[in-house]
Formats: C-alpha cells, structure tokens, sequence
C-alpha cells in the first residue's frame, strides 16, 4: 500500500481554483493575437488614409496647374456678329395634296439687327410668303429626310430672295404634319 500513496498523479497536485498554465498561456496568446490584428488594422487604416490625402493634393494642383495652362481657342460662329435670331410665329396651313394634310411650322430668321419697323414687316412678309409656298407643296415632296432637306433649302432660297439678303438664313424649329 505504501508504494501505492507514494505514486501521484498529476491531476492530485493540481490546487482546486487554480488555473493550470497551459490554459492560462492560451489566453494570453489568444489576447495577443487579437491585440495585434488590432494594432495591423489601425496601422494599415492610417497609412492609407495618409496616402489618400497625399495623392488628392497631389491630383488637385495637377489640375491646377493643367487649368492654367489650358489655351480656349477662339471660336468662330457662323454668322458675323451683327445679326440676331427673330422668331416667326407659328405657321399653320394646309398642303397641296392630300386634300386634309395640315402642316405646322416653327422658324426663325437669322437677319441683321435692326429694329426698325421695316424689318417687322419684312419678317411678317416672309411668314406670309412661306405660308403661299407650303400651300402648292404636295405632301409626298416634304416626306422622309430628303424632302425634309429639300424644303429647307426651298424655303432658305425664298428667304434670301424676298429679303433681299437681309435674312441670311432660316432655322427650322419645329415641323409636323398630320
């Protein structure tokens, strides 16, 4: 019996409430662990927020710099300074055939700027003279793109022709036909 109570176990050295060491160094490794993804996870937001803020200073006075530098060529229109864009009212008649086709036509004149009362009444003879040409236009001469170029250019030519080069061009705003 003697050989017996002298034999120990390690399980009888161990004090009750006593935390074995092999439990208490995975805790602490584990807490270690923890603290250093903590620590790699702030470095790594940091630096990068660092490297951000350098590289938008860096892209704004590359901007900067590249605005100054910038030369806006001239641009040239095609029409000479002195004219102006007046508005013809709404033309509304009926075309040549079929005999129930209406058309409705929005224009403006590019004339030179005058405010006389001659140039009104040009720009009302012009709307008259359009409404007598759209008159004799059969439908099938206005339809698809080409006729739509076709009229465009008929009516510019009358333009000039009645103007006697005052107006230099008519711009088509609005076109329908039903």
């Amino acid at each position: 019996m003697a050989s017996a109570a002298t034999t120990t176990t390690p399980e009888d050295d161990e004090e009750p409430g006593v935390a074995s060491p092999p439990a208490a160094s995975n805790r602490t490794s584990l807490l270690v662990l923890v603290a250093a993804i903590a620590a790699l996870t702030a470095l790594g937001a940091g630096s990068g927020g660092l490297l951000g803020l350098h590289l938008r200073g860096k892209m704004e006075s590359a901007v900067q710099t590249k605005a100054d530098n910038v030369v806006v060529p001239e641009v040239k229109g095609a029409y000479p300074a002195g004219v102006e864009l007046r508005t013809l009212t709404p033309i509304v008649t009926n075309l040549a055939s079929p005999e129930h086709t209406w058309i409705r036509l929005e224009a403006a004149l590019v004339m030179e700027t005058d405010q006389s009362a001659e140039a009104k009444v040009l720009t009302a003879q012009i709307a008259e003279d359009i409404v007598a040409f759209l008159r004799t236009v059969p439908l099938s001469q206005v339809q698809g793109p080409s006729g739509f170029q076709n009229l465009r250019e008929d009516l510019k030519d009358r333009v000039r022709v009645r103007s006697n080069g005052k107006a230099q061009d008519l711009v088509i705003q609005a076109l329908i036909i039903e």
